[in-house]
């Protein structure tokens, strides 16, 4: 069997749009099932709820919990952010189960005109993509360090990792 690849992970957050800085330090696996476009977008999508103190990383893969989610007191899941598109009956399903529902993908036009017309009957989801250029740059990257720079804006997403820098538009699509 075998292991999942361990980062150690700093990531200097400057969130423009929620007037929050911050630096995020810990562990992390790409687990071996796991696709390093998901790991990264996973990242990215911590990144952009790390302003809330509650914000959780799924790091092991749990079935029964998103990616990436936001908890009340209570420890009820209030935001659930997936890194990735979902078929329709389970984001159907999802969107019953949480207060927010948000996808974060990598361009892809057909799925998203496979799902749009439907989407109108759930009001509590949100779907941002990013271009496939930055997800591909940044997985490549991974392999040199995971002590990145990132600035997140209303529309753009930045990020360094002290060898490179990329960008690209945060689309929401919904």
């Amino acid at each position: 069997m075998a292991k999942p690849f361990v980062f150690k992970a700093r990531l200097n957050v400057a969130d423009l749009y929620h007037h929050a800085n911050h630096q995020e330090v810990f562990t992390t696996a790409l687990q071996k099932a796991e696709t390093l476009e998901h790991f990264v977008l996973k990242l990215l999508g911590y990144c952009a709820l790390s302003y809330e103190q509650s914000a959780h990383l799924n790091s092991t893969q749990e079935k029964q919990k998103p990616d990436v989610w936001l908890e009340d007191e209570q420890g009820y899941i209030t935001v659930a952010l997936y890194a990735c598109p979902l078929e329709l009956d389970e984001i159907t399903r999802l969107a019953k189960q949480f207060q927010k529902l948000v996808l974060l993908i990598k361009e892809d036009p057909q799925w998203f005109e496979t799902v749009k017309e439907r989407l109108s009957y759930v009001e509590n989801i949100s779907i941002f993509e990013l271009e496939s250029n930055f997800v591909d740059s940044l997985s490549s990257a991974l392999s040199r360090s995971l002590h990145w720079d990132i600035v997140i804006e209303q529309n753009h997403i930045s990020v360094s990792d002290k060898h490179e820098y990329y960008e690209t538009h945060a689309l929401k699509l919904i």
